[in-house]
C-alpha cells in the first residue's frame, strides 16, 4: 500500500493538506510534475508533500491558493496545523514503523515501546496517565506485531541507556521477563542492540529519546516529548538528529559487550 493510501484525513490536520492538495492538482489538470514546476521544485517533493512524508511550506500554499483560487484555504490550513503542535502525526507513527524498512533509535528512560513485554508495558502503562490503559497496551502490542511478525521485517537498531535496565518497571519477575526478551531480539539476525554505559557520562543522547525511520528509502525523525511526541521532515532537522545518533554510536559499547551487560541485568532481577 502507498503511504498517501495511509493517510487520515478525518484525524489529522496535515493528512487532510495531504489529500486535498493531491485533489485540487488532479481537479486542475495537473501532472505531478507540472505542479512541481509551478512551485519550483521537483516531482519528488510534490509526492511526498501528497504522502505526508513532508510538509508543504507556507510559500508553497500560498502560491497554491493563488493559482487555484482557493481564497488562502491551504495557508490558514497549515496555520491551524501548526498550531496543533504536531500532536496529530502521532496517528500516523504506527503506520510509518509497519512499512519502515530501516528502523533506528536511542532510548535513554524506558524500554523501547516496540521491544517490551506485554506486562512490562502494563506495568508502565498503568503509572501513567492514559485515560484507557488497557487499549494503549492493546495498540502498543498490535504496534510491535506489525514491525516483527511481518514477512520481511526492517532492520532494526536500538540504542538503551543504561539507566532502562536499571529502572524497575513492575516487579522483578517482570524485569526478568522484559530482558530476557531483549536478549532473545538481539539473537535475531536483524536486530541490533547496544548498551550506552553509566561511564559514559554527559552525552547528546541525554537531550531525550528519539528513533529514525526509515520508508520507502526515505527518512523520518520522531522525538519523544513529557506530553507528545512529534515528526521532524525538515531535511535540517533530520541531519540533526542524524549526527546525534552518530555521537551516540561513537559511544555505545558494542553489541557483544552490550549482550553481556543486558545478562548481567538479567542476574540483577533473580
Amino acid at each position: 500500500m502507498a503511504l498517501r493510501d495511509a493517510l487520515d484525513p478525518d484525524r489529522s490536520i496535515w493528512h487532510f493538506i495531504a489529500v486535498h492538495l493531491r485533489r485540487y492538482r488532479e481537479a486542475n489538470g495537473l501532472s505531478g510534475q507540472a505542479l512541481g514546476d509551478l512551485l519550483d521544485c521537483d516531482r519528488s517533493t510534490v509526492s511526498r508533500y501528497e504522502s505526508g512524508l513532508l510538509k508543504i511550506p507556507r510559500k508553497h500554499a500560498k502560491i497554491v491558493d493563488r493559482v487555484w483560487q482557493t481564497e488562502g484555504m491551504f495557508t490558514a490550513l497549515i496555520r491551524f496545523a501548526e498550531q496543533a503542535a504536531d500532536g496529530d502525526w502521532l496517528i500516523g507513527l504506527a503506520e510509518y514503523e509497519k512499512r519502515a524498512t530501516r528502523i533506528r533509535l536511542w532510548e535513554a528512560l524506558l524500554i523501547p515501546g516496540l521491544l517490551q513485554t506485554e506486562d512490562y508495558a502494563r506495568a508502565a502503562i498503568l503509572r501513567g496517565v492514559a485515560e484507557d490503559p488497557e487499549e494503549t497496551l492493546r495498540v502498543r502490542m498490535q504496534r510491535r506485531a506489525d514491525v516483527f511478525d511481518k514477512d520481511k521485517p526492517p532492520r532494526f537498531t536500538a540504542f538503551l541507556n543504561w539507566t532502562v535496565l536499571a529502572q524497575p518497571v513492575g516487579p522483578p519477575e517482570v524485569m526478568r521477563k522484559q530482558i530476557a526478551h531483549l536478549i532473545e531480539m538481539s539473537d535475531l539476525p536483524h536486530v541490533s542492540l547496544r548498551v550506552v554505559e553509566r561511564t559514559a557520562g554527559a552525552h547528546p543522547g541525554l537531550d531525550g529519546s528519539f528513533k529514525i525511520v526509515t520508508v520507502d528509502d526515505r527518512e523520518l525523525a520522531y522525538v519523544e516529548a513529557a506530553t507528545r511526541g512529534r515528526f521532524l521532515m525538515d531535511p535540517y532537522d533530520l541531519q540533526e538528529v542524524a549526527v546525534r545518533y552518530d555521537l551516540i554510536s561513537d559511544i555505545a559499547a558494542p553489541v557483544g559487550p552490550s549482550r553481556t551487560l543486558l545478562e548481567q541485568a538479567l542476574e540483577s532481577y533473580t
